[in-house]
């Protein structure tokens, strides 16, 4: 694990207390986070990252990616359809049944309430009840999709295979596509509001829009590298990590 204060400039190693790989990590804030990895892996901080303490998740299965709304409501998801909901910060994790038994590779949670989950076959979840029950949503695609990333309840957008991806602007009652401009693996997704949003991927592919998808424009990096994760955290900021510990940082041009 890796933690910075700086915007990335500098990147201090955290001891996270398993050996097992971590797969996913989400902040509510500056201090609590919670991380997610193989074998039903779940580590919980309240310091920034000083300390991860291990949570009891109730599964064996990998776990591919977490998101919290806020410091106590969360959901967990991975292999064979596992979902994993807490309202509580974690000292309860419930399974959710009733998914498709496909890989959950992404989740976003935009308040206590309503949250979104995609995964292979084009399979994309909804629940608008905090977990109870998730709706399978119509995504018109068979391609796995990847990751998620809601800028508020009803805004959201997908990617995933060949270059996918999809746009919801009513909550997933309908998905639509848009041009990518790339056929390949599209892995990381991140919107800071409804306009301006990242997108990344294999051979360092990073895309970058300002209308909400309307426009996607590929932007230089330096790398070849496969890049699987992607964080924005400003109309013109965000973080790309990927292959080999490679880590790049984008900020505004002051």
């Amino acid at each position: 694990m890796l933690h910075t204060t700086d915007a990335g400039r500098t990147w201090v190693s955290q001891t996270s207390s398993t050996t097992n790989t971590l797969l996913g990590v989400s902040f509510s804030d500056a201090n609590t986070g919670t991380a997610v990895g193989e074998f039903g892996t779940i580590l919980r901080t309240s310091d920034g990252g000083k300390n991860w303490v291990p949570q009891h998740s109730g599964t064996g299965a990998d776990l591919w990616a977490v998101d919290f709304a806020d410091a106590n409501h969360g959901t967990a998801v991975g292999y064979g359809g596992t979902i994993l909901t807490t309202v509580d910060g974690g000292d309860n994790w419930v399974s959710q049944p009733g998914a498709p038994y496909v890989p959950l590779t992404g989740v976003s949670r935009t308040d206590a309430t309503t949250g979104t989950i995609v995964g292979g076959a084009g399979v994309i979840l909804r629940t608008t009840d905090g977990g109870n029950t998730w709706i399978q949503q119509t995504s018109g695609t068979l391609y796995d999709l990847t990751r998620v990333s809601f800028a508020d309840t009803n805004t959201g957008t997908t990617v995933g295979q060949f270059g996918i991806i999809l746009r919801t602007t009513d909550g997933g009652n309908n998905w639509v596509p848009q041009q990518s401009g790339t056929p390949e693996l599209l892995t990381g997704v991140s919107f800071t509001d409804a306009n301006h949003g990242m997108i990344c991927g294999v051979f360092g592919i990073i895309l970058r829009t300002t209308d909400g998808g309307e426009n996607w424009v590929s932007e230089t990096t330096p790398t070849d590298y496969d890049l699987s994760r992607i964080s924005c955290t400003g109309a013109n900021n965000g973080t790309a990590v990927g292959y080999g510990g490679s880590i790049f940082r984008r900020e505004a041009v002051r």
